[in-house]
């Protein structure tokens, strides 16, 4: 599949396509920040409809509610230009898409589409698997400001970067993507409301070699090719 030609395009201010990322708090802080999100209606409707497409229901009225959990009022009518046989084919193929390239290549292929909303679809479908971008995210593991949304032209490969740097930090720490995705969340939270102050360096981990993420401050390795793994089968 071609490469997307927009990697090489920063995505906002301070943010190019494969920024280098960190965890801003210890490995340890994980659950206690996590426990501090709250879920709205929204996001319930929306991980409900996940997993009835997860189950094979791939059809609009599913994809309904993970838009209105992500997408703004006045971006929702564009997805309805796609007819019901292109959602339920998208779906469809994104479900079993073998690496988290063609998943998203796939879904962003859809009117009113972009990577972003594209990456909200594929977590309420596989949490286990894939995680959101968004700005908090984003601003939590050191990358922003950042405004995305259904328009937004954030290029694939940051995402995939993004996605990759998630899914060695939730291994490294034992946890799930979804509950370091909800940390983060709640840690940017704090943050912009002035209730934590401003992360301190730990000192290096003995043995780590450097590469380009760190956690707590601490550089730990990046596999490049770790974002598109093949994933275990549906």
């Amino acid at each position: 599949m071609r490469r997307d030609h927009n990697a090489r395009r920063a995505a906002g201010p301070g943010c190019g396509a494969a920024p280098p990322l960190h965890l801003p708090f210890p490995p340890s802080e994980i659950a206690r920040l996590a426990s501090g999100y709250r879920l709205d209606a929204k996001e319930r409707a929306a991980c409900a409809a996940g997993a009835r497409i997860r189950n094979g229901a791939c059809t609009r009225e599913n994809l309904a509610p993970i838009l209105t959990w992500k997408v703004s009022d006045r971006g929702r009518s564009r997805p309805q230009r796609n007819s019901d046989e292109e959602v339920a084919d998208a779906l469809r193929i994104a479900l079993l898409a073998a690496t988290p390239r063609v998943a998203v290549s796939v879904l962003t292929g859809l009117s009113g589409v972009a990577v972003p909303v594209a990456s909200a679809i594929l977590a309420a479908i596989r949490p286990e698997h894939y995680t959101v971008i968004d700005p908090r995210g984003l601003k939590a593991l050191g990358c922003g400001p950042l405004q995305i949304g259904a328009k937004a032209s954030l290029p694939l490969d940051l995402y995939l970067h993004y996605l990759g740097f998630c899914r060695d930090i939730a291994l490294r720490c034992g946890v799930t993507l979804q509950i370091l995705e909800r940390a983060l969340w709640e840690w940017a939270r704090l943050s912009d409301d002035g209730w934590m102050p401003p992360p301190r360096p730990a000192a290096r981990v003995p043995g780590r070699r450097p590469a380009a993420g760190a956690i707590d401050g601490v550089r730990v390795p990046i596999v490049p090719s770790h974002q598109d793994l093949p994933l275990p089968a549906i």
